[in-house]
């Protein structure tokens, strides 16, 4: 017997949320009004709230997509449950700071990076992050999950000692997937229903054509060994009906991936796999 995404019976578990234990400022800018937090863990996150403009679903689109990029092993800003108490909210509420409808519960948080940077592909910082070429992935990641606005990129020093002249190791990574499988940000099993066919990436981000299949191998190799299970653990670690999404809505999105997935990787095999197979004869 088949089982909905979303029932009781599904047997997978929604994942557990982290704890804010301080509210820390509001996010400067954005259209959910997002809040950062620190965790419990020490670390910060910018909040979307349920409440917020946009409406729950554009944090669905947030946890899924960062969820299939963290999969994927892509520089993704990583996306987690976030549980906020009330108690948290009094103070930055009382001086506006805090939209007066949001609310304690359950939220999605994406990391906040110290010293993170907008950055730009054709820039002069792109060029010194030490992850550059998993920009090609990237791009691929947003055929998968139909991003439906511009690509937004930020770089941040990490924790890496650099080499030799003590300079900070700067990596990229991308975040802002709230308008993702075709929504802007809400969509319905109807609109999931009516998307365009995915397309292979044949440009990098500065819009030169690819003519190897090699900057987008390695992505391709590991989207090759998601299957349907791993994107259904994927939907049911958010608790879909936690955010308003049906056990079909949740289905659908699932199988739309494991759809999207295979076509992207039968259109690379088309394209370059006589290629490849030559060079290694």
């Amino acid at each position: 017997m088949e089982v909905a995404l979303g029932s009781p019976a599904h047997g997978e578990d929604p994942e557990d949320p982290i704890e804010a234990v301080e509210w820390i400022e509001k996010a400067p800018a954005g259209g959910t009004q997002s809040q950062v937090f620190r965790l419990e863990d020490e670390t910060h996150a910018v909040v979307k709230f349920q409440q917020n403009p946009q409406g729950e679903r554009v944090l669905v689109n947030e946890f899924l997509s960062c969820r299939v990029g963290e999969r994927l092993n892509l520089p993704v800003n990583p996306a987690r449950l976030v549980r906020i108490d009330a108690r948290l909210l009094a103070v930055p509420k009382s001086r506006g700071d805090c939209p007066g409808n949001f609310a304690e519960g359950i939220h999605c948080g994406l990391t906040r990076y110290a010293n993170a940077v907008n950055v730009d592909p054709a820039g002069p910082l792109f060029r010194d992050v030490v992850n550059g070429d998993e920009l090609h992935g990237v791009l691929i990641l947003e055929q998968l999950v139909v991003r439906g606005d511009s690509r937004q990129l930020l770089a941040y020093p990490s924790s890496e000692a650099g080499v030799g002249s003590g300079r900070p190791v700067w990596r990229f990574a991308a975040y802002d997937y709230g308008l993702a499988f075709g929504g802007s940000p809400a969509w319905t099993l109807d609109t999931l229903n009516q998307l365009g066919p995915v397309q292979l990436p044949t440009h990098d981000a500065i819009q030169q054509a690819y003519t190897t299949g090699g900057p987008q191998g390695v992505t391709i190799e590991r989207l090759k060994h998601l299957t349907g299970s791993d994107f259904e653990r994927i939907v049911e670690a958010l608790s879909p009906p936690r955010w308003g999404i049906t056990p079909e809505e949740g289905a659908r999105i699932v199988a739309l991936l494991e759809q999207r997935a295979q076509e992207l990787v039968r259109q690379y095999d088309q394209r370059y796999r006589p290629q490849l197979e030559a060079f290694h004869e």
